[in-house]
């Protein structure tokens, strides 16, 4: 695991925070893609310090629609010099501190605001290029059945 990953733990959903708006539309394409796998591949990555998320909002947001209490992450440590952050947006150049601030007050960045990279080898990667898989079951530990997911995705669109 690289060094700046601390552990991947199984979380309290209800204890993330995020620090982004999400888009509905792609949020329903991950719940699809989700019950099509089976599995979770990737975890959330959160700064193990404040639990904000810093990758994986539409995965977050995809596991609660499902019904899950708990999740898997991926706890970083967000003020290591290995993690930057990002924007895709022109406008807005959000520091680390200005993230946290975000999902601690609940005014959330626009969607697709940060992008969260991984400096190795003196090259950057995105941060979810660098996490490790989990292949977290999610017939196991969904709490939703399929026609509830249909029911509430029917409703969303």
């Amino acid at each position: 695991m690289l060094k700046f990953v601390t552990r991947i733990a199984i979380v309290n959903i209800g204890d993330l925070r995020p620090h982004e708006e999400t888009d509905m539309m792609h949020t329903y394409e991950l719940v699809r893609d989700i019950l099509a796998r089976g599995v979770l591949v990737k975890p959330i990555v959160v700064d193990e310090a404040s639990m904000v998320i810093l990758d994986g909002h539409h995965r977050f947001e995809a596991l609660k629609i499902l019904g899950f209490k708990s999740i898997p992450v991926a706890m970083v440590d967000y003020f290591s010099d290995a993690i930057v952050v990002e924007s895709w947006r022109n406008n807005i150049r959000p520091t680390k501190a200005e993230v946290i601030d975000h999902a601690r007050s609940g005014i959330l960045y626009p969607y697709k605001t940060t992008r969260h990279m991984v400096i190795f080898d003196g090259k950057r990667y995105h941060i979810s290029e660098v996490v490790p898989e989990v292949n977290y079951k999610v017939v196991a530990n969904a709490s939703k059945s399929g026609s509830e997911v249909v029911e509430k995705l029917v409703r969303i669109i």
